[in-house]
């Protein structure tokens, strides 16, 4: 049994220095757990910063590949993020016969095969709890809680930038733009927050969640993915005040007769559903497997010491592993190749729906957009359009729909033919519904 595990961290910023806290807060009970002491041989960072989490003895450098090559160092931790050199990073720790642990949700996604064939290929283990979630333990309920499970869906609220954003939307009344600004004023956009808000961190997220649960890789280019940047201040009035519900961005993967369907796009979520009460910066995910029906997984999606705590966790899990003698003697992702993954188009969603049409309040107008849904074989529930918001035009007026469980391609083809009338002002609003 090794009676010391040493520990070589690149990357020291916020989850690098939350990382540091926890460990050192407790490192009785961490050490304790993995059956041997944990020590932090090395901290690898571009800037030099001070921090009372780093020990004098440990060793400071900018350079990675010092790192690396050090021979006692048993476990590297990648918390550089992006793609460049945290992929580099990660496959030479592999193929040096290092063990890694990381959040890097980009580098997963987009090279999930060439990681974990490495991994198996060396015999090493690559954790990465904190990759998905946050401090939310979706990556072993999946990999292990639910192991004796087919799981056929997963729905997340993955992002909690965008989460943070709707919340403000819906609570405030804003629109997207005063709900960006209010979003990094608290800290929890970037400056630029494409990334979060174009849904492009959600796709990135399923497809790992996917992947892990059926043992095959599922890129992000699989997932088809539609961000928050349209949504208008008036659809979530609207749907607040007549609908009782909620917008949501949702990551959606599911296993359908068709095959399967992943998609990110913002959702309708009744008030009543538990994903309605998931505000600010939190998470959700809902897990479906066979055997146990639905499962659903709730907490902080994001945050220096929520994350942190994760990336502890697989230390700790690994770690043990590493003293016991059996890192890397099994796989920690299993690839099914038996298993058959059939990927299904979008157009074969099927869903209700949200349609917000402007048009001119004149006699015959409705029946014409009824009519086009019908010609589409597109079935209404309900129809709204004694609503006229403040500073609404008396001449055009919203007229809201909501279909019945249809196919998508019979909806978007409805969509464009309701576009075409000449009494529809503007582009029709779309909105599926969960």
């Amino acid at each position: 049994m090794k009676e010391q595990i040493n520990i070589g961290l690149v990357g020291f910023g916020t989850i690098g220095s939350g990382t540091m806290q926890l460990l050192k807060q407790h490192k009785a009970d961490v050490e304790a757990r993995v059956g041997a002491k944990v020590e932090v041989k090395w901290v690898c960072d571009l800037l030099s910063k001070k921090s009372p989490w780093i020990d004098k003895k440990v060793r400071r450098t900018k350079n990675w590949a010092e790192v690396i090559s050090d021979p006692e160092v048993d476990l590297i931790i990648e918390l550089v993020g992006g793609i460049s050199p945290a992929k580099e990073i990660i496959t030479s720790a592999l193929e040096s016969g290092k063990h890694v642990v990381t959040a890097n949700k980009a580098i997963l996604s987009k090279f999930w095969d060439e990681i974990f064939d490495i991994a198996y290929r060396r015999r090493k283990l690559v954790y990465f709890e904190a990759s998905v979630g946050g401090g939310v333990p979706v990556i072993q309920a999946l990999n292990e809680g639910l192991a004796g499970n087919k799981i056929n869906r997963i729905v997340g609220i993955l992002n909690g930038t965008s989460n943070f954003i709707l919340t403000k939307m819906d609570a405030e009344g804003i629109s997207f733009k005063d709900a960006v600004k209010a979003a990094q004023k608290a800290g929890f956009a970037e400056r630029n927050p494409s990334f979060d808000v174009n849904g492009t961190d959600s796709a990135q997220k399923i497809s790992i969640l996917t992947s892990l649960a059926i043992g095959q890789w599922v890129s992000p280019d699989m997932v088809y993915t539609e961000g928050i940047t349209q949504l208008q201040a008036l659809d979530l009035k609207l749907i607040k005040e007549r609908l009782n519900s909620t917008i949501k961005l949702l990551a959606i993967s599911e296993n359908t007769p068709n095959g399967w369907i992943l998609r990110v796009h913002p959702t309708l979520v009744s008030k009543s559903h538990p994903f309605a009460n998931v505000r600010n910066e939190y998470n959700a995910v809902s897990l479906y497997g066979n055997a146990v029906q639905d499962i659903i997984l709730y907490g902080k999606g994001a945050g220096r010491l929520p994350t942190a705590s994760a990336v502890l966790s697989d230390i700790i899990f690994l770690a043990r592993h590493i003293v016991m003698g059996t890192a890397g003697k099994l796989p920690y992702v299993t690839r099914r190749d038996h298993a058959k993954f059939k990927l299904a188009s979008m157009s074969k969603v099927r869903s209700c729906y949200y349609i917000r049409v402007n048009t001119a309040d004149k006699p015959g107008v409705l029946s014409k957009v009824t009519g086009v849904l019908g010609r589409n074989k597109v079935s209404i529930a309900s129809v709204h359009q004694d609503l006229v918001p403040e500073k609404q035009s008396a001449k055009k007026v919203p007229i809201i729909l909501i279909t019945h469980d249809s196919e998508e391609a019979r909806v978007q083809a409805s969509v464009k033919a309701i576009d075409r009338l000449p009494t529809t002002s503007g582009k029709t609003v779309l909105l599926r519904m969960e």
